[in-house]
This record gives C-alpha cells, sequence and structure tokens, in this order.
C-alpha cells in the first residue's frame, strides 16, 4: 500500500513538472495581443497584461517591457514549424506626452508608437520538450 501510494506520488509530481513549463500565459497569440495594444498606453497595456516580468529604462528614451513565456505564434503568416511555439513579449514604449525632458514619463505618456515597437523573442525550448 505505501509503494503504490510512493508510486502515484511521483507519477504526479513528473506530471506537474513536465507539462508547466512549455504553455503560454496567456490564451491569446502574438497577433491578438498585438491588435489589443495598439495604440493604448502603458497604464492601460499593465491592465491588459498584468504587469511585466523585466522593466527597464532605456537610456535615451521611454522604456522596455517584457512578459517571459507570455503568448505564442499563430497564423499562416509564421512558418509551420512556428505556429504554436512560446515567446516572450517585447514592448518598446515612447514618452508621447507633455512631460518635460527632465522629468520622467508617467505611464499615461508612455506608448508603443510602431508596429515595431511590440515584438516577440523566441523563447529557448526547455529539455525534453517538443518544440524546436
Amino acid at each position: 500500500m505505501c509503494r503504490t501510494r510512493e508510486f502515484v506520488f511521483l507519477c504526479a509530481l513528473l506530471l506537474l513538472v513536465s507539462c508547466g513549463s512549455n504553455h503560454p500565459r496567456s490564451s491569446k497569440s502574438f497577433d491578438d495581443l498585438r491588435e489589443a495594444v495598439k495604440g493604448k498606453s502603458a497604464a492601460e497595456i499593465e491592465k491588459i497584461l498584468g504587469q511585466p516580468d523585466l522593466r527597464e529604462k532605456m537610456i535615451l528614451f521611454g522604456e522596455r517591457w517584457v512578459w517571459w513565456n507570455y503568448t505564442y505564434l499563430d497564423g499562416n503568416r509564421y512558418p509551420p514549424d512556428d505556429r504554436g511555439r512560446l515567446v516572450h513579449l517585447e514592448i518598446i514604449f515612447t514618452p508621447t506626452g507633455k512631460s518635460s525632458t527632465s522629468s520622467r514619463p508617467t505611464l499615461s505618456d508612455l506608448r508603443p508608437i510602431d508596429p515595431l515597437s511590440v515584438t516577440y523573442i523566441l523563447a529557448k525550448p526547455t529539455p525534453g520538450s517538443s518544440e524546436h
């Protein structure tokens, strides 16, 4: 009886470890998320996506935010081998408001100013995963 419990516990533990690491945190694809944040301020985007995992101040202007393992690639614009691939979501924010250059811009003043401001970074596959 004791060995059976240990075996079941070990199987459950292995199942948890193997299935949690390769799934995006969002159920929406990268293109869906890019469309959802289009024209929004950093404050609005943070409400939509949650707090980023990385927030970096840019040397000359704005901020770079990254959400690790956040979404996936989907659709005909991506090669078949990359569809479903886990990616990190990255947004570059640029000050667009009337804040002076000497003061820090507020989240309402920061926006992704062009389509290339919202991008992705390919996530490295974890050992034993089925990703490339």
